[in-house]
């Protein structure tokens, strides 16, 4: 069948069968226009195909915030345990070595860790913030010479939000 101007066209918003029978030359300028807007057309259904609603948008961030809030209810519980583990690494390590040394270059405890900040005369400062002595939670670290469970030494110790002691003596776990 061969197209001619005769014809309608409805024939050629198919571009495809338009080429595949061959073109009279006075239809190759509009064919060229249709086939224009009929790409057009086209990429545009198929692009409205593609993608997410606002909907569907919304429900996956709802999804997203659900879930974030029940992992937010057990970040309290993980960073706590990681104040703990601070506590208990500067009373059995960090405050033992400001104290140890204070000893061993003043030739006595200190009467107090304000001490650790302020040495006597000649002696460099273990420590050069106050908060340098301070626990995680913001308190002091308690610091006893002569020590009630290290007779002989001395006791650091403190106390955990929870009432839990965290000292630099050993409670037999």
């Amino acid at each position: 069948m061969e197209l001619g101007l005769r014809q309608g066209y409805s024939e050629l918003w198919n571009p495809f069968e338009i080429i595949s029978r061959g073109l009279p030359n006075e239809l190759s300028i509009p064919l060229i226009i249709i086939m224009k807007f009929s790409s057009q057309n086209l990429s545009s259904s198929v692009r409205k195909q593609k993608g997410f609603t606002l909907v569907e948008i919304l429900i996956v961030l709802a999804l997203i915030g659900i879930v974030a809030g029940l992992a937010m209810s057990n970040l309290g519980e993980i960073f706590g345990g990681g104040k703990v583990k601070a506590a208990q690494t500067w009373v059995n390590s960090t405050g033992e070595a400001y104290i140890t040394s204070y000893f061993a270059l003043v030739g006595e405890y200190p009467k107090s860790l304000n001490d650790l900040k302020n040495p006597p005369a000649g002696t460099v400062p273990f420590v050069k913030r106050s908060s340098d002595l301070q626990d995680p939670w913001g308190k002091e670290y308690i610091y006893q010479y002569p020590g009630t469970y290290n007779t002989g030494s001395f006791d650091i110790s403190t106390t955990a939000p929870d009432g839990t002691v965290i000292g630099n003596w050993d409670t037999g776990k």
